[in-house]
């Protein structure tokens, strides 16, 4: 490989981690706690909308990962970002979901996800991390589906970006929705979040696709096997 292949391929992988952690671009893991011993794997394809050829369309980000019920209210979980992967950077989320209150009678739930985004990166060496905090209320309608709704706390504890520019936002607030289909041992989902509805989207490398060209849309396909 040439020097001037090797340069844009770390100067794409530094791209990349960038987008992928200042957008926390991945659905919810865990909505809703696994019984005690139950296991899961998941995997989820999209991303934030932007513009391209005319049309709206999805960033194809990918992550995989893997829960487990530690009890009845409380479920580890942990992720390998693919995409980013592909572009030498190693990143990964690691928490728990954890019940905070529970009515059979409603189908009604609330559930927290504190957890922390981790990356490496292959070029450099550098590693840095995201603390995040998820709050979702979820309903069941009958044993088959599900419609969530919560609000993504994701933080920056850095006061620099890429290129020595300054940090000033430290907090970012990104609303989802979201719905599960899940027949059997299968569950089949979606979720859109409005990503740092605080933050002009413009100028960009991309033409993100946001609400009064603040943060960005995106929307996401989950695929999760129980067992």
């Amino acid at each position: 490989m040439n020097h001037a292949n090797k340069l844009f391929i770390k100067h794409t992988s530094c791209f990349f981690a960038v987008v992928v952690f200042l957008l926390s671009c991945s659905p919810t893991r865990i909505v809703k706690p696994l019984a005690k011993g139950e296991k899961a794997v998941g995997a989820n394809l999209g991303g934030p909308l932007i513009t391209f050829a005319g049309a709206p369309i999805p960033i194809p980000y990918t992550s995989a990962f893997y829960a487990r019920g530690l009890n009845n209210k409380t479920t580890a979980f942990g992720s390998v970002h693919l995409t980013a992967l592909a572009f030498g950077v190693f990143q990964t989320d690691l928490g728990i979901c954890r019940e905070l209150y529970a009515n059979q009678k409603l189908q009604l739930g609330i559930s927290v996800n504190p957890a922390m985004q981790i990356a490496i990166d292959h070029w450099e060496g550098k590693a840095k991390f995201w603390p995040q905090l998820d709050l979702n209320v979820y309903k069941n309608w009958g044993p088959k589906k599900m419609l969530y709704a919560g609000i993504n706390n994701w933080f920056e504890p850095s006061t620099q970006r890429a290129h020595n520019e300054a940090q000033n936002k430290q907090w970012y607030v990104n609303p989802h929705i979201g719905f599960l289909y899940s027949p059997r041992k299968w569950s089949y989902g979606i979720e859109t979040k409005w990503v740092a509805p605080g933050v002009s989207n413009t100028p960009n490398v991309v033409d993100y696709i946001g609400i009064n060209q603040k943060g960005a849309v995106g929307v996401y396909f989950q695929l999760i096997r129980r067992f």
